[in-house]
């Protein structure tokens, strides 16, 4: 009696950019059979790391679809990553799922999916907690460049180790996050015949128009802080309170 020939896989590979780095994508797809079938490719971070050149590079080199998540929110990515997997099962269009992170949130993901007739290989650094090594079907250690000591020269876009992705990282948001701050004392100290606006009023303004935004994250202690190192921008106090209005030509040219 002929015995029935199984489906092949259907591999979904997704990529949790936010706690992994590019050079692990190459070696993720190294652990795929050539023949094998990848239904979906996809990447999920927050809007800040995925506008590196370095993800941008190695998404589109290997066909990747990027997911962007806007605000910095610490879990928006991992949330959306989970939502689509699960999905990807319920609807049959994915059996087999290939994880790259090394945050140990997804352990329940993993054995919800094995659960439901998945098989789930993460691809995470060594220092992956051992529940979510236990969780999946396989898990594969993968160890960057920097810290294998390996003295072949790395691509371009895998020369960056976490590290220095998250110090670029910080650097780009700052400067993005000063821009906006530039037009948000614009627009708001327009509408107001001193030309100025509450520090306060300044800080609810921005948080509520850019989700996920703190000073703390672009390297200061404070908004007036950061304020202060903008030299387009100046601080008066007045009746008790930090006010904030563009500054003068003189007065940018003197700082």
């Amino acid at each position: 009696m002929n015995q029935p020939v199984a489906a092949a896989p259907r591999i979904a590979v997704l990529v949790d950019c936010d706690n992994t780095s590019p050079e692990a994508l190459a070696f993720a797809l190294g652990l795929i059979p050539a023949s094998a079938r990848i239904v979906v490719r996809q990447a999920y971070a927050n809007d800040v790391t995925i506008s590196h050149q370095c993800w941008r590079e190695a998404l589109n080199r290997h066909a990747f679809t990027p997911l962007h998540l806007f605000g910095t929110g610490k879990n928006a990515a991992d949330i959306a990553l989970a939502l689509d997997a699960f999905e990807l099962l319920a609807d049959g269009r994915a059996d087999t799922f290939y994880l790259l992170t090394s945050d140990a949130d997804f352990t329940a993901l993993c054995r919800k999916l094995r659960t439901r007739g998945g098989n789930v290989f993460i691809v995470g650094e060594k220092k992956t907690s051992v529940m979510l090594q236990e969780a999946c079907t396989r898990f594969h250690a993968f160890t960057p460049a920097a810290q294998s000591g390996a003295n072949k020269p790395a691509l371009p876009a895998q020369a960056q180790t976490k590290d220095l992705l998250d110090s670029i990282a910080q650097a780009a948001y700052a400067e993005q996050s000063k821009r906006q701050l530039i037009h948000a004392v614009t627009d708001l100290a327009g509408q107001n015949k001193t030309g100025l606006v509450g520090l306060g009023a300044l800080g609810k303004h921005m948080t509520e128009k850019y989700q996920g935004f703190v000073a703390k994250k672009c390297g200061f202690k404070g908004l007036g802080a950061m304020v202060a190192s903008i030299p387009q921008l100046t601080v008066q106090q007045k009746n008790g309170g930090d006010w904030v209005g563009l500054a003068s030509k003189e007065s940018r040219t003197a700082r």
